[in-house]
């Protein structure tokens, strides 16, 4: 498959297979292992957090920290992740409830 072809498969909607996942983010940033047999089209999260902060975020290395390379994930909002299952996305909560986890919904599509 050409290159351009790749890159075109990925701008259509899923038409193979679509999975949501319940995932405990901690305050250790943790991989997220892709549900899908076929190759992710799209990705997306919704932090479902109950606890008074509800501070979530997304990265792509097991380093990741609130103040560096992440990106939030709000309380009560879809984030859109655009990557493919070839890269990987960790998950982080930071919360101020000592103990609390951040309780986020994955929905990949392929």
């Amino acid at each position: 498959m050409s290159e351009m072809a790749k890159l075109l498969r990925f701008l259509v909607q899923g038409d193979k297979e679509a999975k949501i996942t319940q995932v405990s983010a901690s305050i250790t940033a943790t991989k997220f292992t892709p549900q899908l047999t076929y190759a992710r089209k799209g990705m997306a999260v919704y932090n479902n957090s109950n606890d008074a902060s509800g501070e979530c975020y997304y990265g792509f290395t097991a380093t990741m920290s609130p103040s560096g390379e992440s990106m939030p994930i709000p309380k009560g909002a879809v984030v859109n992740i655009p990557v493919s299952t070839d890269i990987d996305v960790y998950f982080l909560s930071f919360s101020g409830e000592v103990g609390q986890q951040g309780d986020l919904r994955v929905i990949e599509i392929s």
